[in-house]
């Protein structure tokens, strides 16, 4: 969910939930004065609570991949023009996925199964924030044949101490 769709859905849920709650107030008979308080009081709270959201949801940290094969190259196209010998994931948001395509193909000599590994993390306590998945693990490649991958980088909501980082990816094609 993009930050702005966030935003909109933080907001509906404000207005639903202080409607909700006049509505709750009307029917225990608490005079309009008192109500109207009330209903700024919880008005700021919730709005209070959208704010704390939004801010720490828009840290934003910069990131990279080195990869690395075995058995296999890397390209961004189908074609296989463009070699990949890194991704740049962007600007991470805590709480959010990245995903990356990349085409692999088979240079070995057999049909290889795909893996993917992935560490030497910098800095080392990003290990614990940000974990990497893939589409394709134990897919069976024929020799030079191509598939598309789908790799998934996901970023805690928690993240703290980190500005940016880099990792290295092994992507490997075993007989």
């Amino acid at each position: 969910m993009s930050l702005e769709s966030k935003k909109i859905h933080h907001e509906k849920n404000a207005k639903r939930t202080l409607i909700e709650r006049l509505q709750a107030l009307k029917k225990l008979g608490i005079q309009e004065r008192n109500m109207h308080l009330l209903a700024l009081l919880v008005l700021l709270s919730i709005l209070a609570g959208v704010a704390i959201a939004q801010l720490a949801s828009q840290q934003e940290i910069a990131s990279s991949g080195t990869i690395k094969v075995v058995g296999v190259s890397l390209f961004w196209d189908k074609a296989c023009t463009n070699s990949v010998t890194s991704i740049v994931w962007g600007l991470v948001t805590p709480g959010t996925t990245i995903d990356k395509y990349v085409y692999v193909r088979n240079d070995g000599t057999a049909t290889g199964t795909l893996s993917m590994s992935y560490g030497n993390w910098t800095p080392t306590a990003a290990a614990s924030y940000f974990k990497l998945a893939w589409n394709c693990s134990s897919y069976g490649l024929a020799r030079n044949a191509l598939v598309c991958a789908k790799l998934t980088l996901t970023a805690q909501l928690n993240v703290t101490g980190v500005k940016d980082f880099n990792f290295v990816i092994l992507i490997v094609a075993a007989s």
